[in-house]
């Protein structure tokens, strides 16, 4: 008998490749819903327009996209696109950078900009808040009128970057009272979606920050970094509490849990799945695009423009060979794998077919 991974993968690889027809049901509900989309590079799709190659504009730049970059930061396809696919789109609604370019009656739009937060950065990019104010100045000028929020989906995409602030921090209290302050700014904003009328709302908790590239470099991508995961723990334990009230038409997509059974499986799990999961990834957490300089970033080129970084061939030929792109962000097949384990639980959330 072959082993269950000798099964699954290659059922994966189908789902993967006929990604659009697996979702033909879907089309005869999913396609009333219109998607607005919030938060970070996660689920940015083009939101910061491209400038000379830097850490910030980057997704403009190869090798990012592969073939084409689009303002994604992975080799091609992002979470948003694939909460699109749900609803029987082929990617993510346009985005808000190119609402006076574009048709804007689609089916919603992209709002999340890479580098976002709670909190303000330096980047001085739209935090979560302000693309929030950028959605309702929308309804109140009526671009959107009041029959697309019948069936409006929000999709809420925060991935850490207030997190970065930890690393000035000199005690445990201040790390605490972070948490609070961006898992209470997180929930403010479901609350605010809720009262402009969003019928559903899929708010991402906090995937194992101590996982991504950017963490497990200094241990040359042997382990995860376990304070960095008791971060994302505390983070996940205060939105839930807090998310408690909304629970009618607020859902939290895990995707902690679908990172971490891919790159960081429970030693003590024996279901057939979680052992498929473990063994998907030939490289958990190194990534498949990797900066010759730990402080520099995949894509940088030198004065010279010739490539500061190295790119695993591995994934030409195998679409599983990594589940990171970057330093923090999955590749299209990581994202594909993720999503996969929470698409049942969100479809039935939002009542569509299989």
């Amino acid at each position: 008998m072959k082993p269950l991974a000798a099964i699954i993968i290659p059922v994966l690889v189908l789902l993967l490749v006929a990604m659009n027809a697996a979702h033909v049901e879907s089309r005869r509900s999913g396609m009333m819903y219109q998607l607005y989309v919030f938060g970070d590079s996660y689920a940015d799709t083009g939101n910061l327009p491209k400038s000379n190659l830097s850490r910030e504009s980057r997704q403009w730049y190869k090798p990012y996209g592969t073939s084409s970059p689009s303002g994604r930061f992975s080799n091609r396809f992002v979470q948003s696109d694939f909460v699109a696919s749900w609803l029987g789109h082929h990617e993510a609604p346009q985005t808000f950078r190119l609402r006076n370019r574009n048709d804007i009656t689609r089916f919603g739009m992209n709002f999340a900009v890479a580098g976002s937060g709670v909190l303000e950065v330096p980047e001085k990019v739209a935090t979560l808040s302000k693309q929030v104010d950028n959605f309702e100045g929308l309804i109140k000028d009526r671009t959107f009128p009041p029959w697309r929020l019948r069936f409006s989906l929000a999709l809420i995409a925060i991935s850490g970057n207030d997190y970065a602030r930890i690393a000035n921090m000199s005690s445990s209290n201040d790390t605490l009272a972070l948490i609070e302050t961006v898992t209470t700014g997180i929930a403010k904003e479901v609350q605010r979606l809720q009262d402009l009328g969003m019928n559903r709302i899929l708010v991402n908790n906090m995937h194992p920050l101590g996982c991504t590239p950017f963490r497990t470099r200094p241990n040359s991508y042997t382990h995860c970094d376990d304070v960095a995961n008791a971060v994302a723990a505390t983070h996940n334990k205060l939105l839930a509490e807090k998310l408690g009230n909304y629970r009618g038409n607020v859902m939290l997509l895990d995707l902690n849990t679908a990172f971490s059974r891919v790159v960081h499986p429970n030693p003590n799990a024996t279901g057939s799945d979680d052992e498929t999961l473990a063994k998907t990834f030939k490289n958990k957490l190194r990534p498949s695009c990797e900066s010759f300089d730990p402080k520099g970033y995949c894509g940088q080129e030198d004065e010279n423009g010739s490539p500061q970084y190295s790119v695993n061939d591995d994934l030409s030929k195998d679409m599983f060979s990594n589940f990171y792109w970057d330093d923090v962000h999955p590749t299209h097949t990581g994202w594909f794998v993720a999503m996969m384990q929470l698409e049942e639980e969100a479809k039935a959330f939002l009542d569509l077919k299989n």
